[in-house]
């Protein structure tokens, strides 16, 4: 199975028909943090019901790097959401148990919406007259956009895309 088979496979699913949602618990592929005093652990699991050697995690805070995002704006400048509270989480893809991709996903709105973090790229900056206020294109690419919509399962998806102010790329 190659890689883009396997994003290809999870872009065309459904989560209703195509996959088996596992109850919050240790999955046992989670690991002990860097100082090894505490667990990070993933609090999403889905395996796909035509092929069970496929599977996503979700929901492992992303290092320190993910602990500096506590809210939507941090990421997103004009983000209004009605819980500001946002989080940065891996989404790791599994095939046959070994991981074989992994992308960042954001928990928003005090949890009820999840979105690819993608990337903002400026519009009008240029460093020899830089502007009074940097505009900015927040975007995802289509894998990492549908992805997202996978584990979010549709709770008003569209919405917080546009909320975050993202539009697809690539």
């Amino acid at each position: 199975m190659k890689l883009d088979d396997i994003r290809g496979l999870i872009i065309s699913s459904d989560r209703e028909v195509d996959w088996n949602d596992i109850e919050p618990g240790p999955y046992f592929t989670d690991a002990p943090d860097v100082d090894e005093k505490t667990f990070r652990w993933h609090t999403g699991l889905i395996v796909y019901r035509h092929d069970v050697r496929l599977s996503i995690q979700w929901g492992m805070e992303w290092g320190h790097i993910g602990r500096q995002v506590t809210k939507a704006t941090d990421l997103w400048d004009d983000a209004a959401f009605p819980d500001e509270q946002a989080r940065v989480e891996l989404a790791d893809i599994f095939w046959a148990g070994a991981l074989v991709d992994r992308e960042r996903v954001v928990v928003v709105d005090g949890g009820r919406g999840l979105l690819p973090l993608g990337e903002r790229h400026a519009l009008n900056y240029d460093r020899r007259n830089p502007p009074q206020k940097v505009e900015w294109e927040y975007s995802a690419s289509r894998w990492q956009t549908e992805l997202a919509r996978l584990l979010d399962g549709g709770h008003d998806f569209d919405q917080y895309f546009r909320g975050a102010g993202l539009v697809v790329k690539g």
